[in-house]
């Protein structure tokens, strides 16, 4: 059974993620069918596509195939940014097209694309609505060919790579905090294998020094341990063992880093 899922930066204490969802199940009352709904984060911080691929890429592959994914951040009439509907691994991506979706799948195209056009329905305006009923239209087992005309590809937006300094110095950039304040790296475990080549790797956070590696979070630390670590998503983590809560003692709060913030990776 196709899942819907929603990630947005609505945030819970306004009404609007209650309204998308609201708006989704009267949607799908409309084309008589039914399917659950998972909320993966309603937290994104504004505008951030960056985050929003990130939390998704690291939620989607979990859904069944056939699942619908709306991505709404910035969520706001734009000529140059309509909704769209996307097809890829199986799973449909419905969200306007800031270029959030290059982000979520970098150096790929979408098995199909289409703008959503829904002039039939005079009573759509705002994107979000738009977007759910495309999502009814799909969960009813309509194809997202019908929904508009092709698209040739989505629009692209640059996200920040590691940049090697010299043989052994590279900076890195802070892509993601998670809800216990540990540290997400854009530096893949792909990347870090080929440039370290065997050799050990130290990290510089803000003169704070981070030099033990752990496999997994199972390892024996002493609380407020420093480690590093490649994450369930394949990227360089660093974090402080047993963090305190509401932001306080966390890898974040202690190294001094947030969101693009730069970190030096050193060899030796």
């Amino acid at each position: 059974m196709p899942i819907v899922s929603l990630t947005t930066d609505y945030g819970w204490k306004d009404p609007d993620a209650a309204a998308i969802r609201a708006g989704l199940y009267s949607e799908m009352l409309r084309h008589q069918v039914a399917s659950p709904m998972v909320d993966v984060s309603h937290d994104v911080s504004p505008r951030n596509h960056q985050e929003a691929a990130y939390i998704l890429g690291g939620a989607y592959k979990a859904f069944p195939k056939g699942s619908v994914h709306l991505m709404l951040i910035d969520c706001r009439p734009k000529v140059n940014h309509p909704p769209i509907a996307a097809m890829i691994d199986g799973h449909y991506f419905l969200t306007q097209d800031h270029g959030g979706l290059s982000l979520l799948f970098p150096g790929r195209q979408p098995d199909e694309l289409v703008t959503i056009d829904m002039r039939n329905r005079l009573d759509l305006t705002d994107p979000g609505d738009i977007m759910t009923a495309a999502a009814a239209h799909v969960i009813a087992g309509g194809t997202i060919s019908t929904l508009g005309p092709p698209r040739p590809q989505w629009n692209q937006l640059q996200s920040t790579h590691p940049e090697i300094l010299d043989r052994n110095h590279a900076i890195v950039h802070v892509q993601y905090v998670d809800h216990f304040g540990q540290v997400v790296t854009n530096a893949r475990e792909t990347w870090l294998k080929e440039w370290q080549q065997g050799r050990t790797l130290k990290v510089l956070a803000r003169g704070m020094v981070i030099d033990r590696f752990i496999d997994n979070l199972g390892e024996k630390m002493d609380p407020g341990s420093r480690y590093m670590r490649i994450n369930d998503m394949g990227f360089l983590e660093l974090g402080i063992s047993w963090p305190g809560q509401h932001g306080v003692n966390t890898a974040s709060n202690l190294f001094g880093l947030g969101l693009q913030d730069p970190v030096e990776l050193q060899l030796r």
